[in-house]
């Protein structure tokens, strides 16, 4: 299995990608993590066949990346939050990563892997209460730089 997770990671490292890399752990209980709810947190209440599939949509394949739509809005009803876990691309660590989807008033998903999304999330709910929120929040996507890095989070826009 070690192998395997070599090759992967390999790959992995080759891939195309801006900001981490998924990566599997060896010793990961796949049975366990399929019904566990540990590792999720989802605010969507899904009873139609049509609201599941649009769950399902927003939790595996979101239509847009958060990072793409700074100084935009987002109507924001929902929210799904996962736990992955990443490489660091300068260190080759492994790291444990919060993946957001913030679901909007139409049913489009907005994803990022990124710990300022989490943090301003977090403070978010704090104030307005944990979602679903029955009038969208309208969450203006900022991008702010702190050092070296570039971080995403987010303004309320109350009119």
């Amino acid at each position: 299995m070690g192998e395997i997770k070599q090759d992967w990671l390999k790959d992995a490292e080759q891939a195309p990608t801006e900001n981490a890399v998924m990566v599997m752990d060896d010793n990961k209980n796949f049975i366990a993590d399929l019904t566990s709810r540990t590792t999720t947190f989802c605010s969507m209440v899904a009873n139609s066949p049509k609201e599941k599939a649009l769950l399902f949509k927003a939790m595996n394949n979101p239509e847009k990346r958060i990072g793409d739509c700074i100084n935009m809005t987002i109507n924001a009803k929902d929210l799904f939050c996962e736990v992955v876990d990443c490489i660091n691309k300068e260190t080759g660590e492994v790291q444990t990563c919060p993946r957001m989807v913030i679901i909007d008033d139409k049913g489009i998903g907005y994803q990022a892997v990124s710990l300022g999304v989490y943090s301003a999330l977090k403070k978010v709910m704090q104030v307005f209460g944990q979602p679903t929120w029955k009038e969208p929040l309208p969450l203006k996507v900022l991008q702010i730089t702190k050092g070296d890095r570039k971080l995403l989070t987010f303004d309320v826009e109350l009119k």
